[in-house]
């Protein structure tokens, strides 16, 4: 129902240009100032009404309307009524078309999203400076760590090794939408298939707000962090600067981040500017956003003892496709390294979901481009090992290394083979789940080897909780800090044996390496949807998973009727995921099973483990 609204009209004349006011009852009703001519440009039919003060109650009315365009039916005879046009964009103000022949407005802004609450006293010695180096598709299980022996040495052997760390879900977007949120995809994606997103994410600071402010960035920023992004973030960046006019979202105070994501000829956007680099040596990207980094730290490291504590998300591009190396490292022997021929290597994995099960056998040729895909992989890896050396050496350069948390992992692992999978991610399996995470700071004692159940959805509340921040009630993981330096309280709650992976299907039918030769073979399509929990304690490790169609939305929901097939593997005997147990495991236990899988799937905040 729209709100009664008095208006009363009163004409003016400024610069030439007439000019309307429409003056509401109550500050709630038609307040705008409404200009002859403005509002150019496409928008959405409210159909016909009696006059422009009503058209203007529409759009004050909608929730997404933030200028309406009022066209008389008759020029001459106002009276007559006329066509409302509302808009969910503001108006062109540099375009005054018809300036006699229709009326326009610019609703008011909503209210701002209230900024966090304003923190406690910080803990004596919590806030210590935070950086988060988050590589693209990188794997753990074909030994790319082969690649980044510093890195290794650094921040493994130097640190913790989680070593059963694994992502929520194995694509980029989801991925990187877990680790900044806390959240599971279940309570981030888009409504319906028919809604794109990023990858099916809701991130758009426009559409779904709560998702930066709640972010772990905005968080330590209301903590008292400056921050800083560079390199990849998200794969859909319009709404965090680069659609050139969204500007740097509240609580980051420096960005350089892509808005392509490529290893020359890249599009940027540095702080609010659109920027691009080239195709020379010195524009390889790893190398550009590297750069900005430390440029940044240096520059807040160099305020002084009493500088704030930093947090820095760096995202290099490699290894992912096509994993150009660094001109410099073109010809490093590591290049003639082979893809590793694991146990699942060209394995015909017939009692798998159907998408595996029909793949074709992997030829010679196939072989030959998945070691050349291996080849560049690694060598691309180079560049970030430099990088971490870099890092390193500029925070003891400020006696700040021994003062700073550094997070390394990658959103997701990879396929180059493994069940006859040539080249992609978006599996349910192992090779594709388990990531490198590497963590050293102060506390943490050098050369542990933690094995718990750990994810992406606990990286969030971790870092929060070094930090000494509240957590918010948003976050479906848990701060696993406790478990790399004991002098944090141990929670009253077990932890957890349980990990959660889910994946909307995108349905990327096509290899990831068109440049190359891929056989025929399918990499994704809408039934490879799933829901699955992998279960490791003292008795038990398994892995139970649902598929359905992405493309039925009441599919979404996992009810019995939409499941088509079902994967269950006991990793006990069968580390491989080579056979599934499904059609030999009794209905009793497989609806035990669903029926906890079901209690994950619908879990949010404090309900999930």
């Amino acid at each position: 129902m729209l709100r009664p609204l008095t208006c009363l009209l009163v004409v003016l004349v400024v610069a030439g240009v007439f000019t309307i006011q429409a003056v509401g009852a109550t500050p709630s009703s038609c307040t705008a100032n409404v200009t002859k001519g403005l509002g150019i440009g496409e928008g959405s039919s409210a159909g016909n009404t009696s006059d422009w003060g009503a058209c203007c109650a529409i759009c004050q009315e909608a929730t997404v309307c933030t200028s309406w365009t009022w066209l008389p039916n008759d020029p001459t005879n106002w009276a007559a009524g006329g066509s409302c046009i509302t808009r969910a964009v503001t108006p062109d103000r540099r375009v005054l078309r018809d300036p006699d022949t229709k009326v326009s407005g610019i609703m008011p802004p909503s209210p701002p999203t209230p900024p966090p609450p304003s923190p406690g006293p910080v803990p004596a010695g919590s806030q210590k400076n935070i950086i988060f180096l988050v590589n693209d598709d990188q794997d753990l299980v074909l030994g790319s760590m082969r690649a980044m022996p510093n890195t290794a040495r650094l921040l493994g052997d130097g640190g913790a090794n989680l070593t059963q760390f694994r992502v929520n879900t194995p694509i980029c977007c989801p991925s990187r939408t877990t680790m900044l949120s806390g959240r599971y995809e279940h309570n981030n994606h888009v409504s319906t298939p028919a809604v794109v997103g990023c990858m099916r994410q809701n991130t758009s600071r426009v559409d779904n707000p709560s998702f930066w402010e709640h972010s772990v960035v905005r968080q330590l920023h209301g903590r008292g962090y400056t921050t800083g992004m560079f390199g990849k973030v998200l794969n859909v960046m319009d709404s965090y600067g680069c659609d050139g006019r969204s500007g740097l979202p509240p609580g980051l105070d420096r960005s350089l981040v892509m808005c392509t994501h490529t290893f020359f000829n890249c599009s940027w956007v540095n702080d609010t500017e659109l920027v691009n680099t080239g195709d020379r040596p010195e524009d390889y990207t790893t190398s550009v956003l590297g750069n900005a980094s430390i440029d940044w730290i240096r520059s807040v490291l160099s305020e002084g003892k009493t500088h704030p504590p930093f947090y820095a998300w760096i995202g290099p591009h490699a290894p992912h496709l096509p994993s150009t190396p660094a001109p410099w490292y073109e010809d490093h022997p590591i290049g003639l390294l082979k893809a590793p021929r694991t146990v699942h290597y060209n394995y015909s994995a017939t009692d798998h979901h159907p998408l595996v099960a029909q793949q074709p056998i992997l030829t010679d040729k196939d072989a030959s481009s998945i070691d050349q895909e291996y080849s560049m992989r690694m060598r691309s890896l180079l560049s970030v090992d430099d990088l971490v050396v870099a890092l390193h050496a500029l925070l003891e350069e400020f006696i700040e290394w021994d003062n700073t948390y550094f997070f390394f992992s990658s959103d997701h692992g990879y396929s180059l083979g493994q069940y006859r999978l040539p080249s992609h991610k978006m599996q349910v399996y192992d090779n594709n789940l388990r990531v490198p995470f590497l963590m050293r700071g102060p506390g943490i004692a050098p050369g542990q080897q933690i094995d718990a159940i750990t994810m992406f959805a606990d990286v969030c509340p971790t870092m929060l909780t070094l930090a000494g921040a509240e957590v918010p009630f948003t976050v479906d993981g848990r701060s696993f800090a406790h478990l790399v330096d004991p002098t944090f309280p141990t929670p009253p709650k077990p932890w957890k044996d349980t990990h959660i992976a889910e994946y909307l299907s995108i349905s990327s039918k096509h290899c990831e390496r068109p440049k190359y030769n891929c056989g025929g073979h399918v990499v994704d399509d809408a039934t490879n949807t799933y829901r699955s929990m992998r279960v490791r304690n003292g008795t038990h490790d398994f892995l139970y998973a649902e598929f359905t169609d992405v493309t039925i939305a009441a599919d979404w929901t996992f009810s019995p009727a939409a499941i088509q097939f079902v994967e269950y593997y006991n990793l006990q005997t069968d580390p491989f995921q080579l056979h599934n147990l499904y059609n030999v495991t009794s209905q009793g236990e497989l609806l035990a099973l669903r029926q906890r899988l079901q209690e994950l799937f619908t879990c949010q905040g404090e309900t999930c483990p």
